[in-house]
């Protein structure tokens, strides 16, 4: 009994080890424009949605494909004993009728339309989660800042505060540095209040637990080489290229065959019945059916406007990219223009601040001239910030547009993929992975 009390005392040692608070094995997470754009594709619920979308568009093209495979009716009767007899077969010919085949490819132009849809959400979701990083590291730079300056002005008052007790100087210009101390630090609180905000933003976006930390690591935003083109090339380049352009070319196709679904609707279903006459089944027929109704002409007015409607949107989606276009390399160039001369002053701030406390801790001049020029130091370091900051959000959107940079990295949901010989294979390949070993979890997958 002795020799068990040691190991049963190691039992429930280790066993309310076991029963103790979990630790976290993993450490902080690390957030760069890499590991963004990663997180952000994996984890967030928005995309996650985006791609369910996508499955439900190769549902239905599933659906309209298998609408055109026959199906058998079995006609029984009942007789007196416990059995019945068969009297009639009749076989549905689906596939006989053009809308059923024009329908399939309708839901193939939607399902392509989709899959670009589920590349814009990626490529958009990214640009803002990339803006707002970029953003928290200029506002975490503003925050160490303003730190050292609350810290200087800290010491001013410090410095003061004796002096002003023994009536060396006066009690106003004492109360007037810790009043700009405490102006500092409400500055300091501020900006660090913004920060938890915009943490809290990128957790939701990445979808981590409020136990996870997240540690911002020091980034800027590469330039693009288009920066200096002009807006027409640019506008010409980005339009060959945007997926956007493509959404709506296929969504443009699949009207126009919807239109002319429209226009075979009149058919009914096709089919081929024998009945059972002594003991074998004999007659065949084959039969169909035409409905023709008043609403037949104004349906295919309705798909004719559809189709007049969306060449009209990808028109106007054309002047919308000619305006982003213009704007954001007329902004590109006088953010540059404005961090440049942002630097410049922040410099000599510097040195104009750093002379007049000098100045000032050798009696050459007074507490106001201190004040001021730590005043306007601390507005030239919001101003810098805040230029950097347009600079990289610019170069963030700049990038967006060409596909460029971290944008380059996201794959693009091309339902239509190349096979090994270079051929592109036809759309219904694509859902029989057995021939072509191409699922849609490769063809959208990250």
């Amino acid at each position: 009994m002795k020799f068990l009390t040691p190991l049963l005392l190691a039992f429930f040692v280790s066993v309310s080890g076991a029963f103790a608070a979990p630790k976290n094995p993993q450490g902080p997470v690390v957030i760069n424009p890499e590991s963004l754009r990663r997180m952000y594709l994996e984890r967030n619920v928005g995309i996650a949605i985006s791609l369910n979308e996508v499955y439900q568009a190769k549902e239905k093209v599933n659906v309209a494909r298998g609408n055109l495979l026959p199906s058998v009716n079995l006609g029984a009767v009942i007789s007196s004993g416990p059995s019945f007899a068969l009297t009639s077969v009749s076989f549905l010919l689906p596939f006989l009728m053009p809308s059923n085949w024009l329908d399939l490819k309708e839901s193939a132009h939607l399902l392509r339309a989709q899959g670009n849809s589920y590349y814009i959400a990626q490529l958009n979701g990214y640009s803002s989660a990339y803006s707002i990083y970029m953003t928290i590291l200029g506002d975490m730079e503003l925050r160490d800042a303003l730190q050292v300056q609350y810290e200087n002005m800290k010491g001013i008052e410090e410095q003061l505060r004796l002096p002003a007790e023994l009536g060396i100087i006066r009690k106003e210009d004492y109360l007037q540095a810790q009043a700009q101390t405490q102006m500092a630090l409400v500055q300091v609180s501020q900006v660090d209040e913004l920060i938890r905000r915009e943490k809290a933003a990128v957790r939701e976006l990445l979808g981590l637990p409020l136990t996870a930390e997240i540690v911002f690591q020091p980034a800027s935003v590469p330039a693009s080489p288009v920066e200096n083109w002009s807006p027409q090339n640019l506008l010409n380049q980005i339009f060959e290229k945007s997926p956007e352009n493509k959404q709506m070319n296929s969504m443009i196709l699949a009207a126009q065959v919807a239109k002319w679904s429209k226009a075979f609707s009149f058919l009914g279903s096709s089919s081929l019945g024998a009945t059972r006459s002594n003991g074998s089944f004999g007659d065949l027929q084959q039969t169909g059916s035409v409905n023709f109704g008043f609403a037949y002409f104004p349906s295919l007015k309705i798909t004719n406007l559809n189709i007049e409607q969306l060449r009209l949107r990808k028109k106007e989606l054309q002047f919308e990219q000619a305006n982003l276009v213009e704007v954001t390399l007329g902004a590109l160039i006088e953010s540059q223009r404005q961090y440049d001369a942002a630097v410049q002053a922040h410099a000599n701030m510097v040195k104009v601040y750093e002379a007049e406390v000098l100045r000032f801790n050798v009696g050459m001049t007074d507490l106001m001239h201190v004040l001021d020029a730590a005043n306007k130091l601390t507005n030239s370091i919001m101003t810098k910030v805040k230029a950097q900051t347009a600079l990289n959000t610019l170069r963030v959107s700049l990038h967006r547009l060409m596909i460029s940079d971290q944008f380059a990295k996201v794959d693009s949901c091309e339902i239509e993929r190349r096979s090994s010989g270079g051929i592109k294979g036809r759309l219904g390949r694509i859902f029989n992975p057995d021939k072509d070993q191409v699922t849609l979890d490769q063809v959208c997958g990250n």
